[in-house]
């Protein structure tokens, strides 16, 4: 008989199912339960609602941009901008009795058949709904030949012409713009030493940068001043605002602010072809932002002036066309309400 005893076979445990379905459900909960407290404990980035005036140009279409690129010199950017609101207290009714004052002073008589437009010989008063502002002109004054014009001396003449009303709107008279304009008839931009006129832009200053509203070109403000320093024409917005800061924002970059071009987020403002009267801006193949500055916009859908990044540029539509352009884009975040 062998010695060696047969070992009995050990049993084998069975093996158990793992359900997989309920540990996945965990998983998930406790994934999204890091992800709510992360997302609370994170500050979320403030971002202001896009208006239509963000990615619309200035003729109502919209631009698709193919290839885009940024060729100018860097400036500048702080790292967070002031976002403003007008003040509560302004009185918004200011323009209207402005032009009730012009009307009474000047004796001036509403023209029949025309809307917003009031006359006495060559002086005249119009409200241009388009652009809500009204134009004062008043007669061609003779001027000086050989007069230099005094930059300091015609800007205080402009602002006194509000003073006389008992306005005093914080306006800038924005020196690196002025049009020093000759003496003929159809008044053409000249030296300044040849020049007998000078036209002025003017327009709010925030936090040293130059206001503008949505997507116009235009400042809002302007006056012209011969060399007697006699005033020749005004035109101001039709309504007067101070201005508040409520917060701060983050700055974006250049980069960003070129690839939200490049995605859309644009509006071009002016656009100007030597070859073309009429100007297709929907296709843009290429697009050359040669130099940038920085200006705040007037949103008046929400009552705040917010920073933008306004480009030089030279298009080159689907036709072929070259077209010197101004493209603006926000320098904070933004995002549409969808």
């Amino acid at each position: 008989m062998n010695n060696q005893q047969s070992q009995p076979k050990q049993m084998q445990k069975p093996v158990r199912k793992i359900k997989l379905v309920p540990i996945l459900i965990i998983v998930i909960i406790v994934a999204l339960l890091v992800s709510a407290a992360l997302t609370i404990l994170t500050p979320q980035k403030d971002k202001i609602v896009q208006n239509d005036f963000v990615i619309n140009n200035y003729n109502d279409t919209k631009s698709t941009f193919k290839n885009i690129s940024f060729s100018g010199t860097t400036i500048n950017i702080p790292e967070k901008f002031k976002i403003y609101q007008i003040d509560p207290n302004t009185s918004l009714d200011l323009s209207t009795k402005l032009a009730e004052k012009l009307i009474n002073e000047y004796q001036l008589v509403a023209r029949e058949n025309v809307e917003n437009y009031w006359q006495n010989g060559a002086i005249f008063l119009v409200k241009n709904t388009n652009d809500d502002r009204y134009a004062f002109n008043l007669p061609f004054a003779e001027q000086q030949n050989g007069l230099t014009i005094v930059v300091d001396e015609a800007i205080k003449t402009c602002l006194n012409f509000y003073s006389k009303y008992n306005i005093n709107p914080p306006l800038t008279a924005q020196k690196n713009q002025l049009i020093y304009l000759n003496n003929n008839l159809e008044q053409a931009e000249t030296e300044p030493e040849q020049a007998t006129s000078l036209q002025i832009p003017l327009t709010y200053q925030l936090d040293g940068y130059p206001m503008f509203y949505q997507n116009e070109n235009n400042y809002p403000f302007l006056c012209k001043v011969n060399n007697n320093y006699e005033l020749t024409r005004v035109v101001f917005k039709s309504n007067f605002y101070t201005f508040t800061p409520i917060k701060e924002m983050d700055s974006i970059t250049i980069d960003q602010a070129v690839k939200n071009i490049k995605d859309g987020k644009a509006s071009i403002i002016d656009a100007q072809s030597k070859i073309a009267d009429i100007i297709d801006l929907s296709w843009i193949n290429e697009a050359d932002l040669y130099s940038v500055s920085i200006e705040y916009r007037y949103d008046e859908d929400l009552k705040i002036a917010y920073p933008f990044y306004k480009f030089k540029a030279k298009l080159t539509n689907s036709a072929g066309i070259n077209i010197e352009a101004l493209v603006i884009t926000p320098a904070v975040e933004t995002a549409s309400e969808d």
